[in-house]
């Protein structure tokens, strides 16, 4: 019994060194059947990866030479390349009796040559190509790979139709699918419209309110520099004017009349011959020429009507009606404008008490003068939009300056914008009291502004607050007045007179002096 014990002892230790002698074969064979499969995989990848890049390679340069020959893009090129591999491993030479040669490392390198097996190439040319220019390529193609020209099964040729690129056109719009594209983006287009219309207007409105605002204060801040402006360009227009005028160098005849000397050239021809008249007339500028023929009607009209025929004047009568004229204008004494020109520069406290003798000495002239002098107190009689554009000429500092103290500035303020109202509440509340000098200088600007306005046409004055005129007995109780106390040389000559604008002053004589009041 113990006997067959042992030997099942025995026979158990066997198998299980027979299974380790097993195994401990088995991994080793295993571990080098791994390492053969991993080489051929990467011997594998190796060798398409040199296929790969030596046929494109091959197309590339291919394909550039013959752009370059037949001028055209339109070529394909496809390389075909097999490659052989070819392991050579050096032998060690073994002689008997001699020593073998020891060196460091491995006894030889084994290296992998890689072989071209078969080169073909594919071209596709565009139909349009010639068949010299095709020939050419075949020549060409077989001289870059190094393969025979006449192997047509090598290097194959081959013609089709390129499908170019149609340019856009505005017709593609309406067709699939762009059509439906532009249907959407009308469709976003609308809705942002409708969005900003709807929710943005109250966004819309603060800017713009903002930017009348900006505009407006810039407009305001150059309002000082304004009438220095306009003065520099009726001075540069005035030039440009003369230079026109003037020809070759030579001053042109009666080149002296302007609308400045208008009244005193008006006094002077009321008491000259018809063909005298027709002569200015002729000779001065358009807007001269018809102030005289209003100033001189119905006598005028007989000058007027002599102007259309032509007629040659002896020089010497031009010249002397031109020196003769040009002389009188410097001796006229007087004139409605110059009075007025004087009257609206006056202090109002003058001013008021000027037209209040002008009523006495000269009645007709001063209901003139009322209603043509500008003053501070006419800012009251503006219309709104008449205010608000003298606010835009003007810099809001020289108004607030002209009405700071005045009575007239709530009527004034009344018809501005409500930012014009703010800014000017601003400049009026930073403005410190000035001099009476320098307060007066600011309502001169603010007047004249308004004076320019009203020349301009820009501006009217309400009427329906102006002064009334004095009732008829109050006037010719005045005429009453002034005939008994004024002389005969200063009492005014009819409204059809020229007389009632100057009075000439003969040579060595002294202008007459005003009457004396009584």
């Amino acid at each position: 019994m113990d006997g067959f014990r042992t030997l099942q002892r025995y026979a158990g230790d066997y198998n299980t060194m027979k299974k380790t002698i097993l195994l401990s074969l088995l991994v080793p064979l295993a571990f080098c059947a791994t390492l053969s499969v991993r080489a051929e995989i990467v011997s594998s990848r190796s060798s398409i990866e040199a296929k790969l890049a030596l046929e494109n390679s091959l197309e590339k340069r291919l394909k550039t030479v013959l752009s370059e020959a037949l001028g055209t893009e339109d070529i394909i090129v496809i390389i075909s390349a097999e490659l052989q591999e070819e392991e050579k491993k050096t032998a060690s030479d073994i002689l008997p009796g001699i020593p073998k040669e020891e060196k460091m490392g491995e006894l030889s390198l084994s290296s992998t040559l890689t072989m071209l097996k078969k080169l073909s190439a594919s071209l596709i040319l565009d139909k349009s190509i010639p068949d010299e220019d095709s020939k050419l390529a075949r020549k060409l193609t077989a001289g870059l790979l190094g393969l025979p020209p006449e192997r047509e099964d090598l290097i194959t040729i081959e013609k089709m139709n390129f499908r170019k690129t149609r340019p856009f056109t505005a017709g593609d719009l309406l067709a699939p699918p762009n059509i439906w594209n532009l249907a959407w983006i009308t469709l976003v287009a609308v809705l942002m419209v409708t969005a900003i219309v709807v929710f943005l207007s109250p966004l819309s409105r603060a800017a713009k309110a903002f930017v009348e605002a900006f505009a407006a204060k810039t407009t305001l801040a150059d309002g000082q520099h304004h009438e220095e402006r306009r003065e520099v360009e009726i001075a540069e227009i005035k030039t440009a004017s003369l230079a026109d005028s003037v020809q070759g160098g030579k001053k042109p005849v009666f080149g002296f009349l302007s609308a400045e000397n208008i009244s005193s050239l008006i006094f002077l021809m009321g008491t000259r011959t018809t063909q005298d008249l027709t002569i200015i007339l002729n000779y001065a500028p358009k807007d001269v020429s018809a102030k005289l023929v209003e100033a001189l009607y119905p006598r005028s009209i007989e000058a007027l009507a002599a102007l259309p025929k032509v007629a040659l004047m002896p020089e010497k009568d031009i010249r002397a009606l031109e020196a003769e004229i040009m002389a009188a204008l410097d001796y006229v004494v007087g004139g409605e404008d110059k009075t007025l020109g004087i009257v609206e520069i006056l202090d109002e406290t003058v001013q008021e008490k000027a037209m209040a003798d002008f009523t006495r000495f000269n009645p007709l002239f001063s209901i003139k003068a009322r209603s043509s002098i500008v003053k501070l107190a006419d800012l009251a009689r503006l219309e709104p939009a008449h205010a608000q554009m003298l606010a835009r000429r003007l810099s809001m500092r020289i108004i607030a300056a002209a009405l700071k103290g005045s009575a007239y500035t709530n009527a004034f303020v009344a018809k501005l914008s409500s930012g014009m109202q703010e800014r000017l509440n601003q400049e009026m509340e930073l403005t410190r009291d000035l001099p009476a000098g320098a307060y007066k200088a600011e309502r001169a600007k603010v007047t004249e502004a308004l004076r320019q306005l009203i020349k301009e046409g820009l501006v009217s004055l309400n009427t329906k607050t102006a002064a009334e005129p004095p009732p008829p007995h109050a006037a010719a109780a005045s005429r009453t007045a002034a005939t008994t106390t004024v002389p005969d040389s200063a009492r005014p000559a009819a409204p059809t007179s020229p007389s009632d604008q100057a009075k000439i002053v003969p040579s060595g004589g002294k202008p007459p002096s005003a009457p004396a009041k009584t």
